[in-house]
């Protein structure tokens, strides 16, 4: 069943005249029986649907290969995960007892189709949520200060609604829904800059996420923005309201001014209030300084080759026309002539897998011992090059010669090996002309001699993330058959523009033949920290908006405060206090805050830490100058935030601030 011919239907004259036509795949004739809608997504993005039968080769019936299967299967009704994870594991043990030779400590794994498509995600969604939330909460606790603090400055204006006959109720009515209009503003405000922003979110999306890029705004997205809104309203608008109808009545209209002091519950509670918003924002911004630090790290490691001036570009020979070593060494060598003298291009190599995308696998074992158990068999990946593969990558040759014409089929098996392997094999020895028992997966052929001609720095091939970087094993192509391989041209600042020519080139040497997934190496490396760039974006944007929100709250707050206690200050400096210990009573009211704060989010950042060691490459949860970092950007914000009221206090003339009283 061909997906892609879904568009072909649609803007033909009859749906159903794709049915039964010819499509020529490999050269080979295929009818369409079927055609899936768009929306359908298989776990690996698939287009095309074979018959299982039709890829079939004969030596899959040899145990000993594994042809990287996956099998999918719908649980009946009733039956849970756990119940299939159990009889999979009977049937695991029963192929181990019937076949020890190549079952022999193998296992099962079940795992549910959702997990398997987002469980590496699951863990960076719920660290987001996180950050969302309490970013969240941060806004709700700057909100309701200012509600509170609001309501405070019309006590007078609400005595008088209580002394004409309004009753509580109603007054906390007028003002949550003065509170609900502010929280829909906002509310629809945020969605329409989501909008906005999803287009930078997109283009920030990893390459290996698929379906990122579908990412919409529908009606669901709307109600939980409306939900959240108003359950936010509720929540945090309550307490202001509430505290603003248990005002006293006659104390409220004998004052003149916007309201007499505040009761030291409503204090204490805005007190409070601000110190949670310094907690939670301590927490955020030391969460993005892992995360950025993570990304750095990643950032800064050594691949063993220089991605920059790099094109790649991937084929897969069919092998039913490709039929034998000889075929395929025609084809690649014509290409490798042809492409070599392209203007710009410096050197040109071909190999099996390109790096930090996971290689074939292999077993392998010094000559001259017995051969290992499965369970104790060494591995390694297993790379079949040609051409100058080793000088388009600038992968240094560190001892002994590469690959040239005379390896060939008839000649000895010959391989390459990197650094890791040679100290990890050969300790203390000189590895060249050593020979291994290397499994390069040749139909019928099993375990054979190869002798180390040669020994080149460590590459990188699997991704990032994964800690454990298996040795290398190179093969030449002139010796072990490989239908698939990628094409690694360097041409210094030009390789982008030589896809067209490289393609023209494929058609050339066979019109039939594909050439897919052409980028530039360095856009593949992006593209392996393209989830850890992403969370540190969002990590560093959410953050940012805490640290503001929070430096905005405590302006907030002290600034209130400093007015409410403008006939206290007025009374100090009569009586001789100087500006300077004016403004230092009401920095100090705000460094007081942060301490309590910060100590508060000190305890919640190493709790979250240890949650984010999943996602840190190479970063410890727990950094004490990376913590003394953030301190000191908190302490900074504090201290502007503090420092303007403080300012404006100590400039209070006594006389304007006593005539009142």
């Amino acid at each position: 069943m061909l997906q892609g011919c879904w568009n072909l239907a649609e803007i033909g004259p009859d749906f159903y005249n794709v049915l039964g036509r010819t499509i020529k795949l490999h050269k080979q004739g295929f009818t369409i029986i079927g055609v899936m809608p768009p929306e359908m997504a298989s776990p690996q993005d698939t287009d095309v649907w074979f018959p299982f039968g039709r890829r079939i080769v004969s030596f899959w019936n040899d145990r000993t290969i594994h042809p990287m299967l996956f099998v999918w299967g719908r649980l009946k009704p009733g039956v849970t995960v756990d119940q299939a994870r159990t009889e999979m594991k009977g049937i695991a043990a029963r192929l181990e007892k019937e076949y020890p030779a190549t079952n022999a400590r193998a296992s099962v794994t079940v795992t549910p189709l959702l997990d398997n498509l987002i469980g590496k995600y699951r863990t960076n969604l719920g660290l987001l949520l996180a950050a969302v939330a309490l970013v969240l909460l941060i806004a709700c606790a700057n909100l309701a200060n200012l509600f509170a603090a609001r309501g405070a400055a019309r006590a007078r204006e609400f005595a008088v609604h209580a002394a004409v006959g309004a009753s509580r109720g109603q007054i906390i009515k007028k003002l949550l829904i003065e509170s609900f209009v502010i929280a829909l503003l906002g509310g629809v405000l945020g969605f329409l800059i989501a909008v906005w922003v999803r287009n930078a979110l997109i283009a920030l999306s990893p390459g290996d996420v698929s379906r990122f890029k579908e990412i919409s705004f529908d009606l669901p997205v709307l109600g939980f923005t409306f939900l959240i809104a108003s359950v936010t309203t509720i929540l945090f608008g309550l307490w202001p309201a509430w505290q603003a109808s248990h005002g006293n009545v006659q104390l409220a209209l004998k004052s003149g001014s916007a309201g007499s002091g505040d009761p030291p519950s409503a204090k204490r509670t805005r007190d409070w209030l601000v110190i949670g918003e310094i907690a939670l924002t301590l927490t955020l911004l030391i969460a993005a300084a892992l995360v950025l630090k993570s990304f750095s790290h990643m950032q800064s490691l050594k691949l063993g080759y220089e991605p920059r001036g790099l094109i790649t570009a991937k084929m897969d020979l069919p092998f039913r026309v490709y039929t034998t070593r000889e075929k395929v060494a025609s084809f690649t060598n014509a290409l490798l002539e042809k492409v070599r003298v392209l203007p710009g291009v410096e050197s040109v190599g071909i190999g099996s897998n390109s790096p930090l995308m996971g290689g074939w696998q292999t077993g392998f074992y010094r000559e001259g011992i017995s051969a290992p158990t499965a369970s104790d068999m060494p591995s390694a990946d297993l790379e079949m090059i040609a051409g100058d593969y080793f000088t388009a990558f600038k992968v240094p040759l560190l001892r002994g010669r590469t690959f040239n014409s005379g390896d060939t089929e008839k000649s000895p098996r010959v391989i390459v090996v990197d650094q890791t392997l040679a100290e990890q094999i050969f300790p203390g020895e000189d590895p060249i002309g050593k020979r291994l028992m290397v499994d390069a997966g040749n139909e019928d052929e099993g375990y054979a001699v190869a002798e180390i001609i040669g020994v080149v720095a460590p590459m990188r091939f699997h991704p990032l993330d994964e800690t454990v970087q298996l040795p290398v094993i190179y093969g030449s192509m002139s010796q072990v058959y490989r239908s698939g391989f990628g094409l690694f041209v360097r041409a210094g600042g030009g390789a982008a523009s030589l896809e067209k020519p490289i393609r023209d080139i494929v058609h050339s040497l066979d019109p039939a033949q594909p050439v897919y997934d052409a980028r530039l190496m360095q856009d593949r490396v992006a593209d392996t920290w393209g989830t850890q760039r992403l969370l540190s974006f969002l990590f560093s944007v959410f953050a940012g908006l805490a640290l503001v929100l929070a430096t905005i709250g405590l302006y907030g707050l002290l600034a209130y405060t400093t007015l409410k206690r403008v006939p206290e200050i007025g009374i100090r400096l009569a009586l001789g206090a100087r500006p300077a210990q004016i403004r230092t009573l009401i920095l100090s009211h705000g460094m007081h805050l942060l301490l309590i704060g910060s100590a508060i989010g000190l305890v919640a950042a190493i709790a979250l830490s240890r949650a984010l060691q999943t996602v840190l490459f190479e970063v410890k949860g727990i950094d004490p100058l990376l913590y003394l970092g953030v301190g000191a950007v908190l302490f900074v914000a504090t201290f502007f935030a503090s420092w303007i009221p403080a300012r404006r206090a100590s400039r209070v003339d006594p006389i304007i601030a006593l005539r009142a009283e």
